[in-house]
C-alpha cells in the first residue's frame, strides 16, 4: 500500500529500483519559504542481472542527496544508497542504472526540467 502512495511523491521509476526505508520531517526555521524539510531514505533493491546472480552483497554506498519537488510545502530531499556487490573474483560491482539525477545538478530529472521550463528555457 505504501508503494502506491509513495509513487505520487517520487520521480517516475524510482520505486522500480529502490525501497523507501525511512522518512523524517525536520524544522527548517532559516528558510522563509519552506519551514520544514521532508527527508526520504531510499535503498536500492536487488536489481542484479542474471549474469551477476553469484555476486555477494557488500553493503551500500554512502548516500547521495537529490533535491526533488517540494511536497505539501516541505522542501524534499531524497537520500539514496546504492547496493554494492562483490564478484567471485573479488571485484566490487554496482548495477548500472539510468541516472535519476539531471546532468550537472543535484535535482531529480523531473524537478530540473520543471525549473528550466518555469525559467522560460
Amino acid at each position: 500500500m505504501y508503494k502506491g502512495l509513495a509513487s505520487y511523491f517520487l520521480p517516475d521509476g524510482v520505486l522500480e529500483y529502490f525501497d523507501v526505508v525511512d522518512f523524517a520531517e525536520v524544522p527548517n526555521p532559516e528558510d522563509n519559504l519552506y519551514h520544514n524539510i521532508l527527508h526520504l531514505y531510499l535503498d536500492e533493491r536487488d536489481n542484479r542481472p542474471e549474469e551477476m546472480s553469484s555476486a555477494k552483497p557488500n553493503g551500500f554506498t554512502e548516500e547521495s542527496h537529490i533535491l526533488d519537488f517540494p511536497v505539501r510545502d516541505r522542501k524534499t530531499i531524497l537520500h539514496v544508497r546504492r547496493r554494492r556487490w562483490t564478484t567471485a573474483d573479488g571485484h566490487n560491482y554496482i548495477v548500472p542504472l539510468e541516472s535519476i539525477v539531471h546532468a550537472q545538478t543535484q535535482y531529480s530529472k523531473e524537478f530540473a526540467l520543471f525549473l528550466k521550463a518555469a525559467d522560460g528555457q
